[in-house]
């Protein structure tokens, strides 16, 4: 998980100006628009929580509302709340989705957008996320950010950075890579 610098494209602002949708279904036509634009412009291209590579026009990401809509009606179309996630069921939002239960949940994990996630974990080579704290803890819980795929994934990652110091730049072996960018950051 990475720190999300966030900067509300025009379009958006003015389909909810113009539209002024009922509910979230009303902005598919400019859903897959957005998702692109979240994607190539603050994400890198990359899951917001698990830092998996992501493709704009594929079925294997979706606009997230970070604080879900069913406990936080009024943050439906804020910007700030709509991240990109992987669709794995077995981590990230729809892990998270699964396990937040009730409002309060969302006010203890960390969100990526107000805080820098690299303050609050640290990484083994052998792929292993670390929480420094309880609120990583349970980020990290309510995530499944150590679930078994994602540590094979960055152990193959960890080997490979290190592999590569000799010859390339840190930018260079991160857009070698294109996933996992706080963890390539941390190895090397």
């Amino acid at each position: 998980m990475k720190k999300i610098n966030k900067s509300e494209p025009t379009f958006f602002r003015k389909f909810i100006q113009k539209t002024k949708p009922a509910n979230w279904d009303k902005i598919n036509e400019i859903r897959l628009v957005l998702r692109k634009y979240i994607l190539e412009s603050e994400q890198n291209m990359q899951c917001a929580y698990c830092e998996a590579t992501l493709l704009p026009d594929c079925s294997k990401s979706h606009i997230d509302h970070f604080k879900p809509r069913h406990f936080f009606r009024e943050l439906t179309f804020v910007y700030n709340n709509l991240l990109v996630s992987c669709n794995s069921s077995d981590h990230c939002a729809s892990h998270k989705d699964s396990k937040g239960k009730s409002r309060e949940i969302f006010d203890n994990i960390i969100n990526p957008v107000l805080e820098d996630p690299a303050t609050f974990f640290e990484y083994h080579t052998n792929g292993k996320l670390v929480s420094v704290n309880e609120k990583a803890k349970f980020t990290e819980e309510i995530f499944n950010l150590n679930h078994p795929g994602l540590r094979h994934r960055r152990n193959n990652i960890a080997w490979a950075v290190i592999g590569y110091r000799d010859s390339m730049e840190l930018s260079e072996v991160i857009e070698e890579i294109h996933e996992f960018e706080s963890f390539i950051r941390y190895i090397w």
